[in-house]
């Protein structure tokens, strides 16, 4: 079951594709690109196990589950495959047999490090996307805030400086860090300026790389295509295979990113109801090839980004709390799925009196009456982000109403 990113491509892709969890004993066994890729659990050695655990994380992300809430969910299941308590592990290279202890620490740990990683990633991609120049950190400034993070609290260094190719959080276990971003105005007006030098703090060895950057994995699956190619050894139709597995590949990632930064700021802004979350702008998906061309051409002009993106203005103008009132509320769990409904939407309608305006409808599972609309401003300026294209409107109609949009087809 350990696979290797050395190993031969096919093999890579295959693991890649059926995203297969990785047995461990150690988490530091893998270098820190693979952990991007893998799901592992140091000390877990079935791997019938390990998929139960990785499984459950990813309903607890879709669900918006806290650590308290997954741990009743899993629990039942650790205790049933003797996971659970006092355990004895051994490892497979040696043989030698350890006994541990898992409870609500371990689990913590398990949970806290899953979810902060893929959150962080997520966060690390939509700041990457954005136009202010500046990463800030951020520490929690509480009595359990070690003393090397806090002196990093409120250092502020350009993006791409070296420093958070290391540094960026969470750069140590349990770590509770973020990073905002920031630009010129934000610095006037705070009061605030560029770091000089950066205070002497050691980032853990396990952590010390940026959760958020995948180019060496990239690069690794690049150059061993192009060996690939040039093989003789291999047949035209395993590349063949090896090629159509590879070619959605950044695709897949890029949903991976937008769902984790879309099911954050649901969690921070809808359920936590938590206003002040630094969360701004993000990307939730990508217009579709016939849209750029059909706007362009009606329009005469060039689109200038074709990202769409949400931003918190917006999400807590469609909140279930204020549009219940107008009996045009999507629940909780229709709002986590925008990602995948801007994806695999065929039918997009422009709306010929604002010509701004593309729409896109779903069913609503639970009543038939009514159906969902989502409503995207093309070429939006957006403070501090730039120019893209806002769902300005998240709702639902009544399914007899919608004759009474005036709206072409984009085909």
């Amino acid at each position: 079951m350990n696979i290797s990113f050395f190993a031969p491509p096919q093999q890579v892709v295959k693991y890649i594709k059926d995203k297969r969890p990785q047995l461990h004993f150690d988490y530091d066994e893998i270098m820190h690109e693979a952990h991007h890729r893998v799901f592992t659990v140091a000390k877990i050695t079935r791997l019938d196990l390990l998929k139960d655990i990785q499984d459950s994380l990813a309903l607890a992300a879709q669900k918006g589950q806290g650590f308290d809430e997954w741990k009743r969910g899993i629990k039942d299941t650790l205790a049933r495959k003797g996971w659970l308590g006092d355990v004895a592990v051994t490892d497979p290279k040696t043989g030698e047999q350890k006994q541990i202890y898992v409870g609500d620490r371990r689990l913590r740990n398990i949970y806290n490090t899953n979810m902060r990683v893929a959150y962080a990633a997520a966060r690390y991609q939509s700041q990457m996307n954005s136009d202010l120049p500046y990463f800030r950190y951020v520490a929690v400034l509480d009595d359990r805030t070690r003393a090397s993070h806090r002196a990093l609290h409120g250092l502020i260094l350009p993006k791409n400086h070296p420093f958070w190719d290391k540094g960026y959080p969470p750069n140590g276990w349990n770590c509770r860090c973020k990073v905002q971003v920031v630009d010129d105005d934000d610095l006037r007006r705070e009061g605030w300026s560029i770091a000089k030098q950066i205070p002497p703090t050691k980032i853990h060895p396990d952590w010390a790389y940026n959760v958020g950057k995948t180019d060496n994995l990239d690069k690794i699956l690049t150059e061993k295509l192009a060996k690939l190619n040039k093989s003789r050894a291999v047949s035209k139709s395993v590349k063949k295979a090896v090629k159509d597995d590879l070619k959605d590949f950044s695709h897949k990632r890029d949903l991976y990113v937008w769902q984790a930064s879309l099911l954050e700021a649901v969690s921070e802004l809808l359920i936590k109801k938590n206003i002040k979350s630094p969360i701004n702008t993000f990307q939730v998906g990508t217009l579709k090839p016939n849209i750029v061309k059909f706007y362009n051409e009606t329009m005469q002009t060039e689109l200038a980004d074709i990202g769409i993106v949400l931003n918190k203005e917006k999400i807590l103008h469609f909140s279930p709390e204020r549009k219940s009132k107008y009996d045009q509320a999507l629940r909780i769990d229709e709002i986590k799925e925008l990602v995948k409904i801007l994806d695999k939407t065929k039918r997009y309608f422009f709306d010929k009196k604002s010509k701004k305006d593309i729409l896109i409808f779903w069913d609503d599972e639970q009543d038939k009456s009514k159906i969902n609309k989502a409503v995207i401003t093309l070429d939006y300026t957006i403070k501090k982000f730039g120019i893209s294209n806002l769902i300005v409107t998240l709702g639902k109609i009544d399914k007899k109403d919608l004759g009474t949009y005036d709206l072409e087809e984009i085909k």
